[in-house]
């Protein structure tokens, strides 16, 4: 239960209330308490990112759309004045209609708001690299979280009862403004449910979307490795995995021939990891280096282009190739996307095996 926020300004030794409301002093929601969110989201809870603002959906227009580290949407509802009972019917309507909309759609309101995709917010604000990006659903899940000045007790008691009985992801966060006497002015916070609680919900729930990945990577790579074995034997010797890429050694330390399957797309790749004991100088660079020197040689054998990354920025180097016709989650097409991985893989093995067995 939340507990109410008194604040006293000490005026000569002596506590004197202060109890300036927004109304009172001026402040509105739109000019006001929406700027300051936009300014300073942390203060919606630890792990927000913003990635909408005045959402159109089926019953109106939602103040904000934020999303966490795990890829749940964060409906945000505001009230200037003291949050009342109508306002979860509200929201939970507005909820209704976003979890139903796709990666596209989301991704278009985050470039109209941000002017960046949400693959970039999330990997910027969270540090983030490639692989556990690829381990977030998007909008698997939804939080509601309800911002006033104070809550009926009727709606405090809804937001409870639901939390607790039906695991749903709702909150209310009370600002306190006040405003002193020398004008300055100060918002305290506090919310019906814990955080903490919050927090441990979420992890709850991503446990759940782990676990079911998990199953369905691994019927893939069941699948794939059984087809490759009866034409190549260069992944007889490996298990499938729960991850998103198997990979097989390359008969040099440090290079590896890699499937990866992504849930919108796949890849066939060379890639170049000789461990954080080779990075000074970094032999995965050098490598990189030489094998670009053959890059028209190869193409020109393969029959076609390789994405070559040196990538800079990370220990790690490699060579590839994606496919779009769909990826784990297009399960309807996965003979279709196997068939096609193999077919690249045992090409690339071919045409790559005497340049690598060349490297330092």
């Amino acid at each position: 239960m939340a507990t109410e926020i008194k604040l006293w300004q000490i005026e000569e030794g002596k506590l004197v209330p202060s109890e300036t409301s927004m109304i009172d002093a001026g402040r509105t929601e739109t000019k006001d308490l929406e700027q300051w969110i936009k300014s300073n989201p942390e203060i919606l809870g630890e792990g927000i990112v913003l990635i909408g603002e005045q959402i159109m959906t089926k019953r109106g227009s939602l103040d904000f759309l934020g999303i966490d580290k795990s890829g749940n949407l964060i409906i945000v509802e505001l009230k200037r004045d003291k949050l009342h009972r109508e306002v979860l019917a509200q929201a939970i309507d507005y909820t209704s209609d976003l979890a139903s909309w796709d990666f596209e759609k989301l991704n278009a309101e985050c470039e109209k708001y941000t002017g960046k995709k949400i693959e970039e917010c999330l990997s910027e604000n969270f540090d983030l690299d490639d692989e556990a990006l690829e381990d977030i659903s998007i909008n698997k899940f939804q939080k509601i979280l309800l911002v006033g000045t104070g809550v009926d007790e009727s709606l405090q008691r809804m937001i409870e009862w639901l939390s607790d009985n039906y695991d749903v992801s709702i909150n209310a966060l009370i600002l306190k403004y006040t405003k002193t006497k020398s004008g300055d002015e100060i918002i305290a916070k506090t919310t019906i449910i814990p955080e903490e609680v919050e927090q441990e919900k979420t992890q709850k729930h991503q446990k759940k979307i782990y676990a079911e990945r998990h199953i369905l990577r691994k019927e893939f790579w069941t699948q794939l490795l059984e087809k490759i074995n009866k034409k190549s034997n260069l992944f007889s010797r490996i298990s499938p995995s729960v991850y998103h890429w198997v990979g097989t050694g390359a008969g040099k330390s440090g290079v590896s021939y890699n499937f990866s399957i992504y849930n919108q797309e796949s890849a066939c790749e060379i890639y170049l990891d000789r461990g954080k004991n080779y990075i000074e100088p970094n032999i995965n660079k050098q490598r990189f280096d030489e094998l670009i020197k053959y890059k028209q040689k190869i193409e020109d054998k393969l029959g076609f282009e390789l994405s070559w990354e040196r990538l800079d920025n990370k220990r790690a180097s490699r060579i590839g190739i994606r496919f779009n016709d769909g990826g784990l989650r297009n399960k309807e097409k996965w003979d279709l996307i196997q068939n096609k991985m193999i077919e690249n893989m045992i090409k690339i093995e071919e045409v790559f095996r005497e340049y690598v067995l060349k490297l330092e």
